[in-house]
């Protein structure tokens, strides 16, 4: 999700009704004022498809929504998770997916591996010749051609930074007890979805992201909880599409001010229940809380 994103509208019957009253209106001028053969053409074919596209996105996007009602309520008390058809695709991915073991005997070695991904190089590929059009074009428009090396270039260290694992030399330059979390870490079982992994090692939780990396000493584990976010996705603010996702809620409870701080951790909704059922392993007879949360999201992607 992009925090950049500009707001979307709720698509409202009145939010419609202006919608289609603007298209008419534009019909109108091509058809009367501009009055021309193309201008009638646009009036009698764009705009009444335009309408129809409007209308069939608003009736998708209801129809999602009375869809989805039932299986947010099931979702919200947990019923969704306890079906028999539920527990026994769980058992099958289990079975089939089983916790992972680190590639490598090394820490540092494993997590930079994780993070050289394909297409990040596919990226930076298509970042240099972007470049390189800008450099030809500086012969012609000096401005445009620099404004596109600088805008190309910083995309190209950013998709750069991530291959090298940018994230994991940063945490590595942090206080930390590398031997003993790299004995906990090479001990783990992972679980991998994304860009996005979860393990259990020896003392500690290894998580990363795709901008963070984790160690969270089980001492000061107080739960694993599932979130699930209803995923509801524009274009240009139109309805297009939804998914769920799935957190895994980490509550760690921070020893300087004893208060619960969260790291979330996207997987998939089997995943999830691994790392749910996996921690009482470590923290045998304890309470811990298996809370559950939803919440609707909407993204809106600009084309």
């Amino acid at each position: 999700m992009k925090d950049n994103q500009r707001k979307v509208p709720e698509m409202t019957p009145l939010l419609l009704v202006v919608y289609i009253l603007v298209i008419v209106v534009i019909g109108l001028f091509f058809f009367f004022v501009r009055g021309d053969m193309p201008g009638k053409i646009c009036a009698c074919t764009v705009c009444p498809a335009m309408i129809a596209y409007f209308i069939y996105a608003y009736h998708k996007e209801k129809s999602a929504d009375r869809s989805s009602v039932d299986k947010n309520e099931d979702i919200i008390s947990g019923n969704y998770f306890k079906t028999a058809e539920w527990q026994h695709n769980y058992i099958t991915y289990k079975n089939k997916y089983p916790f992972e073991k680190a590639m490598y005997p090394d820490m540092k070695k494993d997590l930079l591996l994780r993070f050289r991904r394909r297409e990040y190089v596919i990226w930076m590929l298509f970042m240099a010749f972007l470049m390189f059009g800008s450099v030809c074009l500086m012969m012609q428009k000096l401005f445009l051609g620099i404004t596109g090396i600088l805008l190309f270039g910083i995309l190209f260290y950013f998709n750069f930074s991530l291959y090298i694992g940018a994230p994991v030399r940063k945490w590595l330059k942090r206080d930390i007890d590398y031997d003993a979390l790299e004995k906990s870490y090479v001990n783990a079982r992972f679980v991998v979805y994304k860009k996005n992994g979860l393990a259990f090692g020896t003392t500690h939780i290894h998580a990363y992201t795709e901008k963070k990396v984790y160690a969270i000493d089980y001492r000061l584990v107080e739960g694993i909880s599932r979130k699930v976010v209803r995923l509801k996705k524009y274009e240009d603010g139109i309805y297009s599409s939804e998914e769920y996702r799935h957190y895994a809620v980490i509550h760690v409870r921070l020893p300087q001010s004893g208060r619960i701080h969260n790291v979330e951790i996207e997987l998939n909704e089997f995943q999830v229940q691994m790392a749910i059922d996996y921690l009482p392993v470590f923290r045998l007879g304890e309470n811990l809380k298996e809370d559950l949360s939803m919440e609707l999201v909407k993204d809106n992607e600009v084309v």
